[in-house]
């Protein structure tokens, strides 16, 4: 007994002694524990930091960050805040820490430190075990293409009609629009999806292009880009197989499935239409023949026609830039050419846009020209004439050069994206200018492909050709004597040997989109350009050319061979030497191993090896004096140990080597290259950038190596970006520009982790001029984490680099002290964007700030010092070494940052106010201000004092359309409450508002008490907001419509979505105090709101009216969630206000007991039957006391498609039928009409997972339609 006891008594005291040893720590051990907390700091910034190098790289491969690593970061951010408060306490509390006395502040102090020791131990390492870390963010599809030139001219408006009702239509799964090429089917279908997108009738819209020998698994792979899916099977059928499981899952999607040309069975893609899947997949096709719409089994044939010829006529009058009188002036020549086109857009576009600027005599010639033309004998009616017009355009060129661009465009596949850049470098091989510079080339490239583009020879998308103008381009280029031009798809090269046309081609390409390439010996004496283009196959092992002998061939001036997705090797005839006339030579996605045979081939200009494996450059390439242009993006060299090659080039002018491997290897061609005096043009990046020349990406270098050489194309180099770098720089001026020797043509720097570098300019040592850099007009710095400071020293030695920047991107530079020169001019800072970055208390002397007249976005985040952006007149700023006194500024001095658009802040904990008050009248062109998590900020708008210069009537902010305002808990309103000055709201379209708790709203009716009367009468606010969403509001209680008097009208005319969440003390949503309705409104979605009693308050003498207003005839989606006081929704007589109803999703509304109420005066019938025309969805969960929609009414869905329900004690009444009649089509497999049949009664229901119900509230646009009454059916 004794001994346990004493087990007992031991227990206690070391469960007892842990805690008391620890309190004691607390008192005597401050010393170590600042150490431990220092330390642990210090670790887990380490690990963040390198957290947000794995985000930016991730968002720079179009990646979307998983949320827990969002969360991972924004609890380490919020805990290292904490920490960093703890640690100035130590720092400034000295009388804590003196003497040996135990004090409470050590005790308290020195506790909160262990705290947080713990916590920053608890998220440690945990950083690298989050999986997944991103996804790649889904593409923007439809959206991305272009549809600038559709017009609705009558044709296309019936057209666009009979499209959407189409779409709206669930017994129709697929649709056919036909017409005559060139009419406009694909623009009109890619307005429809926009619009079908827009409108939430689908939830994903992809667009596929078939042409004329269809590519399986380049279709496959355009709708698993859409959908984000990779796809791992090698064959087609496994491809298909994977595409159909990814799409039956998907509830609403439209395919638009674009130029075909005959049947096409779209199971082979992995798209099939099922009785289960009718409705949730629609597939519209477009085609030239109505007989392939048929084909495909089409439930609904829409024609698309030609223009009238007024339509015609304003059309092209629009595209040619003339009127009546220019045409009348000339006989009506110009009405003539336009007639000539027989309404056809295309051949109006071309026939327009080539002759707009042209003399008289241009406009007679052409008319004379189509009169005589005759197409070919396979062109019939139509067609003939859209060829002969496209013919008229491509004459109007004149030009020997764009008229060859313009042919060789024809070589391409149908509907191919052209990269310009390989065809500017096929045109070098071919064209003439031989003496010119590259530079210059590219010039008068670049100026024919703009005409081409004007005369809508080519479109726009890397550069494109329409179908019948590639049929045109062809049809003229064969009835050539010098520019014959055959196209071979899918066909083994023997076939093209042995037709005889081939001996007078001057071009010939060859694409194998859908089998594995054969090659033989071609005998073409006249032939110039060979373009061999291979789409790699999983059976496609290698390639052998070794039968592909070049004797036949030897005048080529041009050959590619490309192939594509993989990298191939390859064997080569030795009959490639006798190229010697070859001048551009592309070779792509190839393992070569030895490649000395380049040396042989002596007229080379342009070599293109990008996506190539081989052992190394041969030192022959040297002799090769005619080579420009050199690029090995993405080549990976065996040879770890560069010998010289490239230096040897003297004549080389342009140099492409991004993603270039080994990176050792890319190093020393920097260094090598120096000595070319040619050069010109360079990238070392991801992109090759049209406006920009000289580009270089290293990551890693040492710049020490530089110091050697007296040449580097550092010292020309436009666009600098180093991550990494080292070897003895401290700064940029003038450490870097000293070893570099000058870098006069600087204008873009970037650096990331370079973590030698402590400040940008040090204005210590005694520079020359000659070091410096003049053109710098961009710098972006991002985890430089021993970057102390922008400039070092004296300013006035640094002013002239801070007048000439156009931005300043810094983010997650923690230990810089952000502060701009007091001194300095900011006239040409575009954009300023810092994140994460230490900073005064006051970012901008008030000097300074009206300096910034270019300024246009505005971003700031995580600046926790932050107090004011601006500083106020009087106040002191801390940008410099001594203080300065800001002095009042000028009368006019308020009106600065004129082109100010963007304002994003956040996270800003010690933040008081944006902008003065007095600068207010200056922001004209402000259009977007996004702030949150600034839990200090009392006023967007501060104190200052230059009240007098806003008068009590002044409209401010006239033009911003978007505010968004979160987590702000101090927040009282825009401006401070003595400011008379009015905010003009009219131009707003989107407010958001969330966690504002002390906001006074002027719109809406507070309990927070806001001086309406200032306003003036009649005055129209809000007229144009289109979203409003409210959440966390306690002060809100009604969104009233109208104002303190009846003449005061808070109008919502323009609202599409409102979104209201946890508002505490909301009672109802609208009065319905005068004849006004919310005639835009679509989604109406309210949440957590417990003290809500009702949506609208009704006004019985108003619904007698018999020209009552429809309320809310446009609603679509209604979602009503946890509003436990809430009883019913709307008053019974508006079930005639809400024609176009489609989705009700109600939820956790425990008092809820109907959605239309009935009152005393309703006229309502037994059996009465409410009739919901458009209502799809319905879905109840956890309505415990849910009666009916309307207790003692029938209800009429006739689309009802989902009906979901779920912990309800009974099922309503008027559901019962429904329910049943719902049952019964799914069980006998005719219900084509209903897609989806969900019955929720047990514990895995949807909604109890649902966090929120805004994925639900979704459904498609349905059509207006009339309201009225009959008997006794209520209907709309």
């Amino acid at each position: 007994m004794a001994n346990i006891f004493v087990t007992i008594a031991t227990n206690v005291g070391q469960y007892l002694a842990g805690p008391a040893i620890r309190e004691v720590q607390y008192l005597l051990c401050v010393n170590n524990t600042i150490n431990d907390l220092e330390k642990e700091k210090e670790a887990l910034t380490s690990e963040r930091d390198n957290l947000l190098i794995r985000v930016e790289r991730a968002k720079e491969r179009t990646e979307v960050i998983e949320k827990p690593v969002e969360k991972w970061l924004n609890d380490v951010e919020k805990l290292l805040r904490e920490v960093e408060v703890l640690v100035q306490r130590t720092e400034t509390d000295n009388n804590c820490f003196q003497g040996w006395f135990p004090t409470c502040g050590r005790y308290l102090l020195c506790k909160q430190m262990v705290q947080k020791i713990d916590a920053m131990g608890r998220f440690k390492g945990k950083s690298k075990d989050i999986e997944p870390f991103s996804h790649l963010a889904p593409l923007p599809g439809i959206l991305y293409q272009s549809s600038e030139d559709f017009i609705y001219f009558e044709s296309t408006k019936v057209a666009y009609d009979k499209l959407l009702k189409a779409l709206e239509d669930d017994r129709i799964s697929i649709i056919g629009l036909y017409g005559m090429g060139g009419c406009g089917k694909t623009t009109l279908v890619t307005e429809v999806g926009k619009k079908a997108e827009e409108l939430d009738m689908f939830d994903k819209v992809i667009s596929i292009t078939v042409t004329r020998t269809p590519n399986i698994r380049s279709i496959q792979g355009q709708i698993a880009d859409m959908l984000n899916l990779k796809l791992g099977e090698e064959s087609e059928d496994g491809r298909a197989q994977r595409l159909w499981l990814r799409l039956k899952e998907m509830k609403r999607t439209l395919i638009i499935v674009d130029n075909l040309w005959r049947e096409f069975h779209l199971k082979d893609t992995g798209i099939r239409l099922y009785n289960d899947n009718r409705g949730a997949l629609k597939i519209l096709v477009t085609t030239r023949i109505e007989n392939v719409c048929i084909l495909m089994n089409c439930h609904k044939m829409i024609h698309l026609g030609l223009l009238s010829k007024d339509e015609s006529w304003t059309f092209f009058q629009k595209l040619a830039v003339i009127d009546d009188e220019f045409s009348v002036s000339l006989d009506g020549v110009p009405q003539e050419i336009c007639y000539e086109c027989k309404g056809l857009p295309l051949a109006i576009k071309t026939m327009s846009s080539s002759l707009k600027g042209k003399d008289n005599n241009e406009w007679n010639s052409t008319l004379a020209k189509l009169m005589v033309s005759k197409a070919s004998d396979d062109h019939e009616g139509g067609e003939s004439d859209a060829l002969n017009c496209i013919k008229s355009s491509y004459e109007c060129l004149q030009n020997r050069e764009a008229e060859q661009i313009f042919l060789m465009c024809c070589m391409f596949l149908e509907d191919y994206h052209i990269p310009v850049e390989d065809l500017l470098r096929y045109e070098i091989g071919v064209g003439v200018g031989r003496t010119y510079s590259l530079q210059l080339r590219r010039s008068m490239f670049q100026a024919h492909i703009n005409k081409l583009l004007d005369s809508r020879l080519l479109m726009h998308g890397s550069v494109k050709m329409h179908d019948m103008v590639r049929d045109t381009a062809l049809w003229i280029a064969n009835r050539s004597n010098n520019c014959k031009i055959l196209v071979n798809v899918d066909k083994p090269l023997s076939i093209v040997a042995e037709d005889k046309n081939i001996r007078d081609c001057f071009a010939v390409s060859s694409w194998w989109e859908n089998k594995n390439p054969f090659f033989c010996p071609l005998h073409a004496p006249n032939l110039k350009m060979l373009l061999l283009n291979i789409s790699a196959r999983p059976s496609l092992n290698s390639l052998d050319l070794s039968h592909l002998t070049f004797e036949g061939i030897q005048g080529l001036e041009v050959f590619s061979l490309t192939v594509d997705y993989r990298v191939v090797p390859i064997s080569f005839s030795p009959s490639i030497q006798l190229l010697k006339n070859v001048r551009t030579l592309r070779l792509n996605g190839l393992n070569f191993g030895d490649i000395s045979v380049i040396g042989s081939l002596t007229s080379l200009e342009v070599l293109d090896l990008r996506r190539c494996n081989f052992n190394e450059l041969p030192i022959e390439i040297g002799k090769l004096i005619s080579l420009k242009l050199l690029d090995l993006s993405e080549c990976r060299i065996s040879e770890n140990n560069y010998n010289g090659a490239i230096g040897k080039c003297s004549q080389l002018e342009e140099l492409y080597a991004s993603t270039c491997y080994p990176e050792k290897y890319v190093h020393e061609i920097i260094i090598d290259i120096g000595i070319l005096s040619n050069l010109q043009r360079f990238v070392f990046d991801n992109q090759i950038l049209q406006e920009i020349r000289r580009v270089l990406k290293l990551k890693d270098f040492n710049i020490s190596k530089l110091r050697t050489s007296k040449k580097n194309i550092l010292q020309i180099a436009e666009n600098i970006s180093l991550e990494g770098l080292h070897g003895g720089c401290k700064n940029i001026i003038p450490d870097m520009v000293g070893i570099v020797g000058g870098m006069n043509d600087l204008t873009s720097l970037h650096l990331t982790s370079c973590q030698e570098i402590e400040c940008i300019f040090d204005a210590t040592y005694d520079f020359k001029e000659d070091d410096l850099i003049p053109r710098l007009g961009e710098l972006r710095l991002r985890h430089m984490n021993n970057l102390t400071e922008l400039y070092r020293g004296p300013s006035l030695q640094v002013l002239r680099y801070f007048e000439k920047l156009e931005l300043v991107d810094i983010q997650y530079c923690w230990q810089v002290h952000i502060m701009f020169p007091l001194e300095c001019k900011l006239r040409n800072l575009k954009i300023l964007s810092l994140s994460n970055c230490r900073t005064d208390k006051v970012l901008f002397s008030e000097s300074v700030a009206q300096s910034m007249l270019q300024l246009e976005q505005l971003n700031i985040s995580g600046c926790y010092e932050l107090k004011h952006i601006i500083a106020a007149s009087g106040s002191q700023h801390g940008g410099s070494n001594t203080s300065e006194e800001i002095s009042p500024a000028p009368m006019n001095s308020h009106f600065l940052m004129t082109k100010l658009r963007d304002v994003n802040i956040s996270d800003c904990p010690s933040l008081e106010s944006i902008f003065p008050i007095c600068y207010v009248e200056g922001l004209t062109q402000l259009q977007q201000m996004e702030i949150e998590d600034s839990p200090k900020l009392e006023y967007v708008f501060g104190k200052c004092d230059h009240k007098e210069h806003l008068s009590s009537n002044h409209v401010t902010l006239p033009h911003l359309e978007a505010l968004r305002l979160s987590s702000l808990e101090n927040l009282i309103g825009m401006f401070p409450e003595n400011c008379q000055a009015n905010w003009s709201s009219q131009c707003l379209r989107m407010l958001n508002i969330y966690h504002c708790p002390k906001m006074a709203i002027p719109w809406f009716n507070l309990k927070v008490g806001y001086d309406q009367s200032q306003h003036h009468p009649n005055e129209r606010l809000l007229s144009k907001l289109q979203e409003l969403e409210l959440c966390d509001l306690p002060q809100l209680y009604s969104i009233s419509w109208v104002g303190p008097t009846p003449s005061q009208i808070w109008s919502f005319q323009c609202l599409q979505s409102l979104t209201v969440k946890s508002c505490e003390n909301l009672k109802f949503l609208f009065s319905m105090g005068v004849c006004r309705s919310l005639p835009e409104l679509i989604s109406l979605v309210i949440e957590n709101c417990q003290e809500l009693e009702q949506v609208v308050v009704e006004d019985e003498e108003l619904l007698q009216l018999p020209d009552a207003e429809f309320y809310f005839r446009k609603l679509k989606q209604i979602g009503v969630f946890s509003c436990n006081k809430l009883k019913s929704l709307f008053p019974f007589a508006m079930v005639t206000m809400l024609p176009q109803l489609s989705s009700l999703f109600l939820a956790y509304a425990t008092q809820l007991q109907e959605v239309f109420r009935h009152s005393s005066g309703d006229n309502v019938m037994n059996e009465m039957e409410i009739v919901l025309p458009n209502l799809t969805k319905i879905f109840l969960s956890e309505l415990p006391n849910f009666v009916d929609i309307c207790h003692g009414c029938k209800l009429h869905a006739p689309k009802l498609l989902k009906l979901s329900i779920s912990f309800l004690d009974r099922t309503p009444p008027s559901l019962i039928k429904i329910q049943r009649k719902l049952q019964e089509e799914a069980g006998s497999g005719d219900g084509e009409d209903f897609h989806s049949l969900v019955f929720k009664n047990d514990e895995d229901s949807q909604f109890r997972s649902t966090s929120s119900i805004s994925d639900y509230v979704k459904d498609p646009s349905v059509p207006n339609l009339a309201v009225g009454q009959r008997k006794n059916k209520v209907y709309c």
